[in-house]
This record gives C-alpha cells, structure tokens and sequence, in this order.
C-alpha cells in the first residue's frame, strides 16, 4: 500500500525562511534558468507550488505579525507601522497569483522560494 504524505506536514517556518534566503542568494548571482523552472511550475498551476506558496504566505504572514504584534495594531501607531512586512505581500501575491491563473515575472523568485520548498526544484 503506497503512502501519500501531505506536503503541509513538511511546510515549516525554518524550511521557508531557508528556501527565501537560498533563492534570494540565486537571484543575487542571477540564476535565471532556476527562476524560468519556477515560473513553469506557476504556470502549470503546479499542486505542490500552490500548496508551498499557500502554507509560506500563511507562515511569513504569522512571523510578521509576531514580529510587530502590538506595534501594528495600536490606536496611536502611524500608518507607515500598520503595514504587514513586504515579504508577506510578496507571497500572499505570488500566490493568489498562481491561484488565479496569472502568475508574473515579478514573482519567479518568490515561485522558486515556493518551489524549493516543496521539492519542485532542487
């Protein structure tokens, strides 16, 4: 009986700041062709892609917020402070992106980070 593993269980908050950093690094040293694999897999709509980008958006979202926690949500904190870090918008869009069908050259190095995540490329 073959077992199916759910990719969320792998999808943690250290695997995702690593696979951030690592296509970070590979942008900086211009690493195109892993970035081009990326945005195949976004425009296959790629499950597992979906599911890396969908759980990283759901956990740098929570590390933002635990990271500004009150700060953001006081009465008397300037707007520029009641922002989510740009990290978090940058996978939520990547990935409603992708949901959606529209996936953009904006975002492959946010799709690599998704992609190394899940496996996808390595």
């Amino acid at each position: 009986m073959a077992h199916h593993v759910e990719i969320e269980n792998f999808i943690t908050p250290e695997r995702v700041e690593y696979a951030y950093g690592l296509a970070q690094r590979y942008q900086m040293e211009r690493r195109q062709s892993l970035a081009d694999a990326a945005m195949r897999a976004a425009r296959a709509r790629d499950p597992k892609l979906l599911k890396a980008l969908e759980k990283g958006a759901e956990i740098v979202g929570k590390m933002s917020e635990a990271q500004m926690g009150r700060t953001r949500r006081g009465i008397d904190v300037p707007f520029s402070h009641t922002k989510e870090h740009t990290e978090s918008q940058l996978w939520r869009e990547a990935y409603r992106m992708v949901d959606q069908g529209t996936p953009i050259e904006n975002f492959c190095w946010v799709y690599l980070a998704g992609c190394l995540v899940a496996g996808i490329v390595t």
